[in-house]
């Protein structure tokens, strides 16, 4: 069952903070990545471009449980949910919707060059779908 984000988690995470994403180890441990992340045109699902190659992508393979917590100062939100993505997506989709985080997050000239200073590996889109959400002092 999927969750909603309330009026001010949405003006919380509209803010360009950084996200600590968790997937699970092979072992069942926790891997944590600090990411970016964006909305998608409805702002239902959250949005990250992840390397495909990456550690992140075969966790979620396997098991497309996924949280992120978006901390600032003693605020956050946490979201939990499932991970969706494309394997098949292709190269330039991904960039695109990178170039756009980016731009979210630095402007659309460092964005630019943000994205530039990544290499050209290659990259998918992954959705968030929350199933629950919490948050502190939002």
């Amino acid at each position: 069952m999927s969750a909603e984000f309330s009026e001010k988690q949405l003006a919380y995470l509209s803010y360009p903070h950084y996200a600590v994403m968790a997937t699970i180890n092979l072992d069942g441990s926790p891997q944590l990545s600090t990411v970016w992340f964006g909305f998608n045109a409805d702002r239902t699902r959250l949005v990250f471009v992840i390397e495909k190659d990456s550690l992140k992508t075969r966790n979620l393979q396997r098991d497309p449980r996924l949280s992120i917590s978006v901390p600032h100062g003693g605020r956050y939100v946490v979201v939990k949910g499932q991970a969706e993505f494309d394997l098949d997506q292709p190269s330039d989709a991904a960039g695109r919707d990178l170039e756009a985080i980016a731009f979210r997050y630095y402007g659309p000239i460092e964005g630019q060059n943000q994205v530039k200073s990544f290499g050209d590996k290659e990259r998918m889109t992954l959705y968030l779908v929350p199933e629950k959400i919490t948050s502190v002092g939002v």
